[in-house]
């Protein structure tokens, strides 16, 4: 079928998947969104070692969420692996959705002492222009 919107109905739980690539195919712990705040024990048992789950009102990427996947998923993540690769001088490229959440002077602070460029879609193009979007999660 062509590329279309459809209206999500409403009401309707929303979980999302945070997903971090690189362009080798190598992924940092991918992170579930899911909508509560307290997660059943065995959703968390289950996915722990594939994924990281956390429970969110919304299921929404906030601007609180981002902050913590940066501090806590992604930095870190690109840092060892920096490390593994023996490239801890080298600088990386973040591209990011254009999101209301990522708008965090301290945050983009984070990404210019880390040796990050980062590079944001234009708002409600990213399922023509984010890699992942075209191929990845395309299927989803």
């Amino acid at each position: 079928m062509p590329p279309c919107f459809s209206k999500t109905p409403m009401n309707i739980p929303n979980a999302t998947l945070v997903v971090a690539a690189a362009a080798d195919g190598c992924c940092l712990k991918s992170v579930v969104l899911w909508p509560c705040r307290k997660l059943p024990d065995e959703l968390c048992l289950v996915l722990s070692s594939q994924l990281d789950v956390w429970g969110e009102n919304e299921g929404w990427m906030t601007e609180a969420l981002f902050l913590k996947h940066n501090e806590e998923v992604l930095l870190p993540g690109i840092t060892h692996r920096k490390e593994t690769l023996k490239k801890n001088d080298e600088r990386c490229l973040l591209l990011l959705d254009s999101h209301s959440s990522r708008a965090q002077p301290d945050l983009w602070k984070m990404f210019v002492d880390s040796s990050m460029d980062v590079v944001t879609f234009v708002p409600h193009t990213t399922h023509i222009a984010q890699p992942l979007d075209r191929s990845v999660l395309a299927v989803f």
